[in-house]
């Protein structure tokens, strides 16, 4: 039986409120829930039946897909109308899942790394028609990187941070590789020790052709934000956590410890991590040749993955964030107040093994994000996110993928 925290609100808190009301719960909810679900229930009573229907929906919908660790929250109107977790902490059920748990949330860092990258445009920082790459062209490039082992397009002179930031690069991972999740394959042919790390994996793409003219057309693209972070460190001068914490998070009053970095190993990361569900095993990316792993335990160097897919965060944080920020399409990463009307909606997935994540948006005033442990076994790997968008949807009256007027569609990031 799964086991539930609830905690429904009724009106968002002061960023100083929020942050002094975390710090009260956090020791309350260690003392009301080790061993035991328990739901905390703080408002008026239609807010409790309210917090009790998303509840009973995040507890069947985890039991019938075997998820074992899952987290909701809602927001209408920059209201936090609910959160909640199910589940457990670890894989033998001994741990109840804890309030403010946090995940890895996947391709939901990309919205994160656009509205960085917007940021540093706003603040006259970077152009969007900058040019990506310095590699001898007359206008000059914004990263400085020696193509291995040499120049594979002269197109790659031609993608321009809009280009990045929209998925409009030239890079296909379907018709090629996934080249940010081939980091074995990329150590070896490049004589570099495994995992090769972001500058060096960057380096090797240089020298490999590109599958379409930057700019004609749209094609998903992990190796498009995993360019875009090394151009958010090059422009700002710091690393790319510390700057999506300090001009993106800190303003929404979210405090740093909520949103951190994926970590390989299990020993290294947060206590307020769950583990995640994925037993297959594969190469250790730091020992090709040694003892398997499981995959989400070293199959990929997460550490490298943070602008595209190596966030790990709470459901309040991109909460706030998509309360603020557009997660997808042609305006991802800019305010919400370049959009208006309510017939918009939109949406962002994110799918490793042992991770689902979903982060929604109406022009209606409504978000809500959910992260779960486990991902289906499916050829579409964000097929749980998406069955829970259509339930959750229905229960909240939003408009469905089957007649919404406009939709952005979440997509995929998968080793390979």
């Amino acid at each position: 039986m799964a086991l539930r925290n609830v905690i429904p609100g009724k009106g968002r808190l002061k960023r100083g409120e929020m942050l002094r009301t975390k710090l009260l719960l956090g020791p309350l909810m260690a003392l009301i829930l080790p061993g035991c679900g328990a739901d905390l229930l703080t408002t008026a009573p239609e807010d409790r039946e309210e917090g009790s229907v998303h509840g009973a929906t995040l507890d069947s919908f985890s039991v019938v897909h075997g998820i074992g660790a899952s987290a909701l929250a809602i927001m209408k109107d920059g209201n936090v109308i609910y959160e909640g977790v199910s589940g457990f902490m670890d894989a033998g059920h001994d741990r109840a899942i804890i309030s403010n748990v946090m995940m890895r949330v996947a391709s939901v860092s990309k919205p994160v790394t656009a509205a960085a990258v917007r940021q540093l445009i706003n603040d006259g920082a970077l152009s969007l028609r900058a040019r990506a790459f310095d590699l001898g062209q007359p206008e000059g490039g914004v990263l400085n990187l020696q193509p291995f082992p040499m120049l594979g397009d002269s197109r790659l002179m031609d993608i321009t941070v809009e280009h990045l930031l929209l998925h409009r690069s030239g890079w296909d991972r379907d018709s090629t590789a996934d080249w940010v999740f081939r980091e074995v394959s990329i150590a070896r042919r490049m004589s570099v020790p495994s995992p090769p790390g972001r500058e060096n994996t960057v380096r090797y793409i240089l020298g490999q052709p590109l599958q379409f003219d930057p700019g004609s057309k749209t094609v998903y693209s992990n190796v498009g934000y995993l360019v875009l972070g090394l151009i958010i460190e090059k422009v700002s001068g710091k690393d790319y956590l510390t700057y999506v914490r300090e001009n993106i998070f800190a303003p929404l009053g979210i405090s740093a410890e909520d949103v951190i970095q994926a970590r390989t190993f299990p020993e290294d990361r947060s206590m307020r991590e769950p583990w995640y569900d994925a037993p297959a095993l594969t190469h250790n990316v730091f020992d090709p040749n040694g003892p398997r792993v499981r995959w989400p335990d070293g199959g990929w160097h997460a550490e490298a993955k943070l602008a595209e897919a190596g966030l790990v965060s709470t459901t309040r944080a991109l909460l706030e964030f998509a309360d603020e920020y557009v997660v997808w399409g042609s305006s991802i990463g800019r305010l919400r107040s370049s959009r208006s009307g309510s017939s918009w909606w939109s949406w962002h997935g994110g799918t490793l093994p042992g991770t689902n994540s979903l982060v929604y948006q109406s022009g209606d005033g409504v978000s809500y994000v959910v992260l779960f442990n486990r991902r289906a076994i499916t050829s579409d790997g964000l097929s749980y996110v998406k069955q829970f968008m259509e339930i959750l949807n229905a229960r909240l009256m939003l408009p469905s993928s089957a007649h919404a007027s406009e939709v952005y569609g979440g997509a995929s990031t998968s080793p390979q």
